[in-house]
């Protein structure tokens, strides 16, 4: 006999920690999504900032063992005229369009669980129409217990900013700049010569003491240019300065974060705020100083970052979580689709909901 439990809010989710943990360890595959760490990070920002507090239902077996975790925040989204309230898995503080997942123990993912999962959440729950696990990557947890639930009325959209998620491989065997193409190893050597070399310097800080000291100079950096002219740099928006500096206070004593300072006459010019657990680099944040565009110090940065990392193997994979043309020079060569999954209440009014749904976003769709 299972038990479903609510935890709400950074105190709750904190007890639900160890377990949470102990879960994560089973996982073959793991992101930095399925570590209790951003979603304590997550917690605190959302109450600090009065935002959309954090929510996990959770699952423990007959014998009181977690085995699937469902982060989520209560919201009331329109989809055309329909209003729905929508119990929607979690991503970061401004919801960004990036990947996100649930957490299942590995056993249960590839059976119905997760569609007795829903039918227990209908049962139980009056209050929502709709569960949205948006941005699921192909490989995930929630794709694959998707694959088992045959009952349950689904609508399947392109997720993320371009419907798919794209990857630099690392790991042994493979090299980076061997698939640059002629043109931008020419554009790497063009900014090296715009620039006298021995004023050109990097720093990494790994440790919480050296994460702590480095912080202040990537908030500068990042909010030097558009970023900080829109209010979108950490420095210029509460919430997000809060978040970063939580996930240096989950993430920094194990190891699982890193920010890179690429310097210019001791000038900080360009800056990497990642997150970086599991043998995975995920480019959380860049910034770069944008009086020296010419010389690119976005991308030398990220080539130091896999220069060293050639010599260190810390990491097996490079990647934004996302699409972006600016990392599409660095030649991609693993690509994942990202998908967002509606699924509706398992009863007759859901399926004629789900069909009204799918109708409307089929209009959008060829309207825009």
């Amino acid at each position: 006999m299972i038990t479903v439990k609510l935890f709400r809010g950074e105190t709750e989710i904190r007890a639900l920690a160890p377990a949470w943990r102990s879960l994560t360890a089973q996982l073959k595959l793991k992101r930095h999504f399925h570590h209790v760490e951003w979603y304590l990070a997550l917690a605190h920002t959302l109450e600090q900032h009065n935002l959309t507090q954090l929510q996990c239902v959770t699952v423990f077996s007959d014998t009181d063992k977690l085995v699937a975790v469902f982060p989520c925040r209560v919201e009331r989204v329109q989809i055309g005229p329909i209003p729905l309230n929508a119990i929607r898995l979690a991503s970061d503080h401004i919801d960004a369009h990036t990947a996100r997942d649930i957490t299942i123990a590995p056993d249960l993912a590839e059976t119905k669980f997760f569609q007795g999962f829903i039918r227990y959440m209908a049962e139980h729950d009056p209050i929502w129409d709709v569960i949205e696990l948006a941005g699921i990557m192909e490989d995930s947890s929630a794709a694959t217990a998707l694959k088992h639930c045959p009952q349950l009325p689904i609508i399947l959209t392109p997720g993320g900013v371009r419907g798919r998620i794209e990857f630099v491989s690392c790991s042994d065997g493979a090299d980076p700049f061997a698939r640059l193409s002629k043109g931008f190893k020419q554009n790497l050597r063009t900014a090296h010569h715009k620039l006298e070399p021995t004023q050109v310097t990097f720093e990494v800080a790994r440790t919480p003491t050296d994460l702590a000291r480095l912080l202040p100079e990537f908030l500068t950096v990042e909010s030097s240019g558009w970023k900080g002219a829109l209010g979108t740099s950490a420095l210029t928006h509460s919430a997000t300065n809060t978040f970063l500096g939580q996930l240096l206070h989950h993430f920094g004593p194990s190891g699982g974060c890193e920010i890179h300072v690429m310097r210019y006459a001791d000038k900080p010019v360009a800056t990497l705020f990642g997150i970086t657990p599991d043998h995975i680099w995920y480019i959380f944040r860049i910034g770069y100083d944008e009086t020296h565009h010419r010389a690119s110090p976005g991308h030398l940065i990220i080539e130091n970052l896999l220069k060293q990392n050639a010599m260190d193997k810390l990491f097996n994979v490079l990647t934004p979580y996302n699409a972006t043309p600016w990392f599409n020079a660095w030649k991609p060569d693993r690509i994942l689709q990202i998908s967002n999954a509606y699924v509706f209440r398992p009863t007759s009014q859901g399926m004629e909901l789900a069909d009204r749904v799918a109708s409307i976003m089929r209009g959008l769709t060829q309207s825009g």
